[in-house]
């Protein structure tokens, strides 16, 4: 394929740094706002059981998002064409699940934290092992995430040390994440989704455009000499068996497998403590599942249009020929939009990474201070922490945890020959996979004794353990499979001890399935009612981010050009408008 010669990428990064810290004011100004509603721990944490469906949903898709999504999956598409669908097909059959069933079910659990649904169901000892388990996970996800984003810039904005795009973006999300806690999160991640919805179906369009049309796209596909490197299911190369070829069919049942169990599990069931209700909660699942099918096409079409006519300028990024392919999202960005558009488009990408970042944030500081604090003062012989200072405590903990993130992304740039998508890919297989299994299944299977959930766990380690000890070379689908046999066979076999429980663990078990089928009487279990000002308040901040927008028109580009950057800027403002109507209508109906 010939490269598109007048096209040509921008050369100053001027009004990337002036657009990028701007947008930094606009977090920390998010945040200061929100805080307004935070008046106790579980405010703080989980937004009060207040949250506006549309407020859960579009953030519980910003939070699925991240920078691995345009530079580690990227690469994975770039090289494997449509395999990656895998992962976004489990992410939307997850959350049609949820919105199903299971939504209704967290948010009737009636906790601020993953762990304290574990104290209910399986006691104290698994709610400290798992609070635990969480935490780690928070801090080497998240730092992967962080060091993602900083790889990413380094080579977009030359000249900009890693080191620094890792504290900087650090110090950000800390910032707002400590002043606005949950509130903070979700308003930001509402915001910044309306900017990256805009900016990726925009790049996908001028990738259309650029081919001649949609037809005309995948006709070039078709036609292309890598044909065979970009079809959904990869041909088995010569040498390798079933389980072990990269991108086959094994490859895609495996990794759909580990991506259903992830966006189904409590791990991501957290973010419907939130919503206001079990049905507030099912109908944030179905958005959630709405932007993730419109994610299917805008985060595939611009990597795969890279490998079509842009594969010299891909390869040339990085002297790693491995780690060339996690800029091909970013190349067809950089040559495709306007002058100033490419900033939104860095705008896109923090605003990916930061919604993972600060969500993992506040689910962790929760777990220190409403779990794993506790327990230690217990264990001390000391007195709990008075509730006026668990959010005080919360703060403390965002600072703290939110520099370890910090530590770890800057221990990812010091590791060599590792791709960010195999490093992705390792973390889910190996740390949380046996960590999802049992937190699963039990929803579903209620008759299991009090240890089966960290027996699972135990089990679901025991391959990855061994394959490293004894040097096995197990490749990425053989160490899944055997994670999913182990660890599920353990909860099974557990069944059978059922009957041995106390009358007392029996009647806590019956009492947690009995509370999570029950619907929330919003008046009484929670009362007070932010709509209005949940409204408001982003329809104010998304005129205002539209009219930010806008400002980049003054800059120098065709027509077209400033066509495209009306479109990004007018539909932030139309969302605006819309949602500062919508909290003038809710407050002369509730006068």
């Amino acid at each position: 394929m010939d490269t598109p010669d007048a096209l040509q990428p921008l050369s100053s990064n001027t009004t990337e740094f002036v657009v990028i810290g701007v947008y930094f004011c606009f977090l920390i100004a998010v945040g200061i706002v929100f805080g307004r509603l935070v008046r106790n721990s579980s405010d703080y944490f989980r937004a009060g059981g207040q949250a506006s469906w549309w407020l859960v949903g579009l953030s519980m898709f910003m939070s699925g998002i991240s920078t691995y999504t345009f530079v580690g999956n990227a690469a994975g598409i770039f090289k494997s064409g449509w395999s990656p669908l895998a992962i976004y097909g489990a992410n939307v059959s997850g959350f049609l699940l949820s919105g199903l069933i299971l939504a209704a079910w967290y948010r009737q659990m009636r906790v601020v934290t993953v762990a304290e649904a574990i104290r209910a169901r399986f006691g104290h000892k698994s709610e400290v092992v798992l609070a635990t388990l969480m935490v780690v996970n928070g801090l080497v996800w998240t730092g992967a995430v962080l060091y993602g984003l900083s790889v990413f810039f380094t080579l977009l904005l030359p000249g900009v040390p890693q080191v620094f795009v890792i504290l900087a973006v650090g110090a950000v999300v800390i910032g707002y994440c400590t002043i606005g806690g949950n509130w903070a999160v979700m308003a930001n991640d509402f915001v910044q989704g309306l900017i990256m919805v805009s900016v990726t179906v925009l790049i996908t369009i001028l990738c259309f455009n650029y081919a001649g049309g949609i037809g005309e796209f995948f006709s070039a596909m078709a036609n292309s000499p890598e044909v065979d490197d970009l079809r959904f299911v990869s041909p088995l190369p010569e040498g390798k068996g079933f389980l072990e070829a990269p991108y086959g069919l094994s490859w895609l049942i495996v990794t759909f497998t580990v991506q259903f169990f992830s966006m189904v599990s409590m791990f991501q069931g957290v973010r419907f403590f939130s919503a206001k209700d079990g049905r507030a909660a099912a109908k944030a699942a179905y958005l959630a599942a709405g932007l993730m099918i419109v994610g299917c096409m805008v985060f595939f079409i611009p990597p795969i249009f890279s490998r079509l006519f842009l594969f010299e300028e891909v390869m040339s990024m990085h002297a790693d020929p491995a780690k060339a392919p996690e800029f091909s999202f970013a190349v067809a960005s950089r040559y495709l939009l306007p002058k100033g558009a490419f900033s939104l488009m860095l705008v896109s990408m923090l605003a990916a990474a930061i919604s993972s970042l600060d969500t993992g944030l506040n689910r962790n500081s929760a777990l220190i201070v409403r779990d794993l604090l506790p327990a230690l003062l217990r264990t001390l012989g000391l007195k709990p922490i008075r509730a006026e200072r668990e959010v005080f405590a919360g703060k403390l903990a965002t600072v703290g945890l939110g520099g370890m993130i910090v530590l770890v992304a800057l221990f990812y740039s010091q590791m060599r020959g590792v791709t960010l998508f195999d490093l992705m890919l390792s973390i889910a297989n190996m740390l949380m996979l046996p960590q999802f299994i049992p937190l699963v299944l039990f929803l579903f299977i209620r008759k299991v004794p009090a240890w089966s959930a960290l027996a699972s766990m135990v089990a679901g380690f025991l391959p990855s353990v061994l394959n490293m000890a004894l040097g096995w070379g197990w490749s990425y689908q053989e160490k899944s499979l055997a994670i999913v046999v182990c660890s599920s066979a353990v909860f099974f076999i557990s069944m059978l001890f059922y009957r041995r429980i106390s009358t007392e663990e029996r009647e806590r078990v019956e009492a947690f399935y009995r509370n999570m089928k029950t619907p929330i009487d919003y008046a009484k279990e929670v009362g007070q009612n932010s709509d209005v000002f949940q409204l408001r308040q982003i329809g104010l901040f998304s005129l205002a981010l539209g009219g930010l927008t806008m400002l980049l028109l003054f800059m120098d580009n065709p027509w077209t050009g400033r066509l495209c950057i009306a479109a990004i800027g007018g539909f932030v403002i139309l969302v605006g408008v819309l949602m500062f109507w919508l909290s003038k209508r809710r407050e002369r109906e509730s006068q």
